[in-house]
């Protein structure tokens, strides 16, 4: 190897030493360096960790919210004041029906602030030196925001509310049944304005406590509602029951005519007891039955009869004819009134006749005429007994009472008929065969002792009263005749 190249060589060498010891010395500054810098970030970590939680000792962090409002970097002083101010400010709108409002102030309940150091204890959860911790955390609280009123002052507000006074609301009304005309209907109930003050007067208590601002008092359910509404089951069942009663078709069969019972009639009748059932009122219906009786009634009336030698004689006495049973015609019409199942009741008779109409008679009767002295039995229009008679003696007397129809009141075979003094003393005692009495004592029988009838006997030798009559036209006649036949006297 040539010196030159050695030469080289060792420069080369020379040179690669000196670049490493170059390189080893950068890196040693460097370190120092970042050692220094280190040192540095450090200490202004904790400058900055210890002013953040130097500021954060009297004040809350950001995201706290205290009853509901933003307090994060408020001291509790600051808080304390809003607070007190919101006291002093206070108002409670009272939100009533028809869009109507009131408005309670705290002036006028004298409310103030009471500090019961709440806000410090809330404060005191929040550790200020934790702040890397806690200060990204959002922090809701509630606190007791204590406010002092007057009751008294606060009831005297309340009373003084306009929607409290008297006249000025509406009262609810339950729903109802009521008539419509053609039927009974269910009335919607409707709400009004009334108010429950004791529910009232809680409800504004309980806002004014709890600091609310603003109340609803048809929220509140302050508003009295109606007791019934129209979908309740009673008020329906109610209506049915009424319809039923009222809707019934009732008539009353009186032979000779018939009394349709309207609407109108069952509405009046009915009465509402107090266990809230519905029923026909007796006394309100029997004096309507007393009324159609005095129309349909033929008892001792006025008719007119064909004779027979074929005149007519107007009879105005006695006691035949129909005659309405009024208490049991109203206990049957009672029954189907209150079953409400309508129908037609037929009269129940005290009395009755042989038909409806006319003089009430119908083929079958006894005929008798005074001044002829005769007397005719009619059955089922056949003549069966044409007989003379002896009625009684008009010249001392004891004239046969005339012109009138009387129905048979009995038969008796025999009898013994008696006849008494006006002091009760025994006049006379008379054994009969047949003996049938319709008015009084007087009635058609056999008499042994009379062997003449006819002509004018009755004027010299007449009877007490009675028909005396021959012995086979009286067995004739009781033989085939019934109670209650009508028996004319003319």
């Amino acid at each position: 190897m040539s010196k030159a190249e050695n030469s080289k060589k060792e420069k080369l060498k020379a040179l690669k030493k000196a670049e490493k010891k170059m390189k080893k010395s950068k890196n040693h500054t460097a370190k120092k360096i970042a050692a220094g810098a280190g040192i540095t970030v450090a200490v202004l970590l904790a400058a900055g960790y210890g002013a953040v939680g130097y500021y954060y000792q009297d004040k809350f962090y950001p995201g706290t919210r205290i009853n509901g409002s933003d307090c994060g970097g408020m001291e509790v002083a600051e808080i304390k004041e809003i607070i007190k101010k919101s006291a002093e400010e206070y108002s409670l709108t009272i939100q009533e029906k028809e869009n109507q409002t009131e408005v309670i102030t705290g002036d006028q309940i004298q409310i103030t602030y009471q500090d019961d150091n709440s806000l410090e204890k809330v404060k005191e959860q929040q550790n200020s030196w934790l702040w890397p911790v806690q200060i990204f955390q959002e922090q809701e609280y509630e606190v007791k925001a204590e406010n002092s009123y007057d009751q008294n002052l606060l009831n005297e507000a309340v009373n003084q509310l306009q929607c409290l006074q008297e006249g000025s609301s509406t009262p609810s009304q339950d729903a109802r049944v009521e008539d419509n005309g053609t039927a009974y209907a269910i009335v919607p109930e409707v709400y009004g304005t009334q108010l429950d003050k004791e529910k009232t007067t809680a409800a504004i208590q309980k806002a004014v406590e709890e600091r609310k601002t603003e109340i609803s008092l048809e929220a509140e359910d302050c508003y009295i509602k109606p007791g019934v509404l129209q979908n309740d089951e009673k008020l329906k069942a109610e209506m049915d029951k009424l319809n039923q009663l009222t809707g019934a078709q009732v008539s009353v069969n009186f032979g000779s005519g018939q009394e349709t019972i309207s609407r109108d009639m069952l509405k009046s009748w009915l009465k509402k007891g107090e266990d809230g059932s519905y029923a026909f009122d007796e006394s309100l219906v029997k004096p309507v039955v007393i009324g159609w009786s005095e129309k349909y009634n033929t008892y001792g009336k006025p008719r007119d009869f064909q004779t027979t030698g074929g005149s007519t004689v107007h009879l105005t006495g006695g006691d035949y004819g129909w005659r309405v049973w009024q208490d049991k015609t109203t206990e049957s019409l009672m029954g189907v009134l209150n079953a409400g199942t309508g129908g037609v009741v037929d009269a129940t008779w005290l009395q009755t006749g042989q038909k409806h109409g006319g003089n009430d008679i119908d083929g079958t009767y006894v005929e008798i005429s005074i001044s002829a002295q005769r007397m005719w039995f009619y059955k089922n229009g056949t003549c069966l007994v044409d007989t003379p008679v002896v009625t009684g003696n008009p010249n001392k007397g004891n004239g046969t009472p005339t012109g009138g129809v009387w129905r048979l009141k009995d038969k008796q075979s025999p009898s013994v008929l008696v006849g008494k003094r006006p002091d009760g003393s025994i006049e006379y005692k008379t054994p009969v065969t047949y003996w049938m009495p319709f008015n009084g004592g007087v009635g058609i029988h056999d008499l042994s002792t009379r062997s003449s009838f006819g002509g004018d006997i009755y004027l010299y030798n007449g009877s007490h009263g009675c028909i005396n009559t021959p012995f086979d036209a009286v067995r004739t006649i009781y033989e085939n005749i019934e109670v209650n036949t009508p028996i004319v006297v003319y």
